[in-house]
């Protein structure tokens, strides 16, 4: 057999342990892993110049085109599509080779679409501009949308329904949802009507309680921020209780019907040590954690110093303090937080409010598609020494299985997509915004020192970035349906 590209001369990464040798493609597939004297012949050779050989990093969570115009009006689906592209390429570079992203709900001049097929329609224009490979989990307000959901997940288009519980009233409008918030006994018939079907499926809950945060919110926020942190004034309006709250209610309603529960963004130290709690119980619960909760704490010194950077890091739920921050990397370590998302979100200067008002500011942190594969492994393998197979555990094989595509993605192994990056372990460097592909304006990670850098990545073994650049000329994405297999 002539296989179509070999990468060789490496550390290859495996579930098994490390290869030093390289990873051959035939068709988009893996077909072989071995030491390069036993790769097969290939049409084009990559010489990884003895780097590591990683699976390409799958990132669950984000959102796009949420941009907003001058006078405050979203921009709607024509952003919805540009954004696929400006970000899926700053995933690229980033070594991120499949993305998990909503599906854009308004369509041309602002109209709302309503119902899961609908939104999926108005989506699929921007799969022509995906440079990685796309996977879609969309925000579900009723039982009509659910009883949709699992018709699209029966064609093996969907595995992962979304319910915000921390909005109500206005914010919720805002997003299509509901405006009294979710009922209970919705999200009971919820968690029935996905476990009563096959195949892969997660119930991802932004969990924060609604009720009591818009009754606790209004006066901690007149107390004003304490020399301008208003990181720190936003916490604790939003205090980390209010987030386990929802955990331990949607942990027994979904355990009653064996549903699997995702829990998005967990940002608090009671959350993890609830999730440690009900996972030693044999609840199927998966939790993740973002990329800002784990580099950054409201009582660093940049909370008191930079009004523009408390603006661009006003996110939901709140970046906490550094206990928070602690308990965070004890669940990584530990494995009770299994999977890590950026809940990335592209703003323009004008919508980040910078130099303007905290309040008027949106919520979300922009640019983690560039950095996630970077952040968290200078953050955990070089500084809390996590053994680099974990680091793909984590990364890639996790959410793959979460999202229901796994064995396709998450993992270097015979039969799996050719999803590969060379990752450099040992590049320091500083990252900066404007070298970026990506449209957020600014950064919080601005002049931030990582150690490790991914140099190339391939797509279904087609090479889809290397130093920094895109090196196809179009767009090669592919949607990603479920696997067959559940794990």
């Amino acid at each position: 057999m002539k296989a179509d590209l070999i990468v060789k001369n490496g550390i290859v990464v495996t579930n098994e342990g490390l290869i030093k040798g390289g990873v051959a493609a035939k068709d988009g597939v893996i077909v072989a892993i071995a030491a390069d004297e036993n790769l097969p012949e290939a049409e084009k050779e990559y010489d990884a110049k003895g780097l590591l050989i990683m699976p390409g990093v799958i990132e669950p969570h984000c959102h796009l085109g949420l941009d907003k115009n001058e006078d405050g009006s979203f921009k709607g689906v024509e952003r919805y599509i540009e954004d696929v592209a400006t970000e899926s390429k700053a995933a690229a570079v980033g070594g991120i080779t499949t993305i998990n992203t909503t599906v854009e709900g308004l369509g041309p001049g602002g109209k709302r679409f309503y119902g899961v097929k609908n939104k999926m329609e108005n989506a699929k224009p921007a799969l022509d501009n995906a440079y990685v490979d796309i996977k879609y989990y969309l925000g579900v307000k009723d039982d009509e949308e659910i009883a949709e959901f699992n018709e699209l997940r029966d064609e093996g288009l969907l595995s992962c329904a979304k319910v915000f519980l921390g909005f109500k009233g206005a914010a919720a409008k805002v997003f299509g949802h509901p405006e009294e918030g979710y009922s209970n006994d919705f999200l009971f018939r919820a968690a029935r009507d996905l476990a009563a079907q096959k195949g892969p499926v997660q119930l991802m809950v932004h969990c924060e309680d609604a009720s009591v945060m818009n009754y606790m919110a209004p006066a901690i926020e007149a107390e004003g921020p304490v020399c301008g942190n208003y990181i720190d004034l936003y916490d604790r309006s939003r205090p980390g209780f209010l987030e386990a709250m929802d955990l331990c209610k949607m942990a027994y309603i979904t355990h009653y019907h064996n549903c699997p529960l995702y829990i998005v963004h967990i940002s608090a130290k009671e959350t993890v040590d609830q999730l440690e709690w009900f996972q030693s119980k044999g609840y199927k619960i998966t939790g993740e954690t973002c990329l800002h909760y784990l580099l950054l704490a409201s009582d660093d010194p940049i909370c008191f110093e930079n009004p523009d950077w408390n603006n661009m890091a006003k996110v939901s739920p709140p970046i906490r303090n550094s206990s928070n921050r602690d308990a965070l990397w004890r669940g990584v370590m530990n494995g009770s937080i299994t999977c890590i998302g950026t809940d990335h979100v592209n703003y323009s200067a004008h919508t980040n409010k910078l130099g303007g008002s905290f309040w008027d500011a949106p919520g979300g942190c922009g640019d983690g598609m560039s950095l996630l594969m970077t952040a968290l492994f200078s953050e955990g393998v070089v500084k809390r020494k996590m053994p680099v197979e974990d680091f793909t555990k984590l990364m890639s094989e996790n959410p793959a299985k979460a999202l229901g595509i796994y064995p396709q993605k998450g993992a270097i192994r015979i039969g799996s997509d050719f999803d590969v990056v060379v990752f450099d372990p040992h590049e320091k460097w500083k990252f900066s915004f404007e070298d970026t592909y990506s449209t957020h304006y600014g950064s919080i990670y601005e002049e931030r020192e990582f150690q490790g850098r991914p140099k190339a990545t391939f797509v279904r073994g087609t090479m889809i970035a290397e130093n920094g650049k895109i090196v196809v000329g179009k767009p090669t994405g592919k949607y990603v349906k479920n696997s067959t297999t559940t794990y």
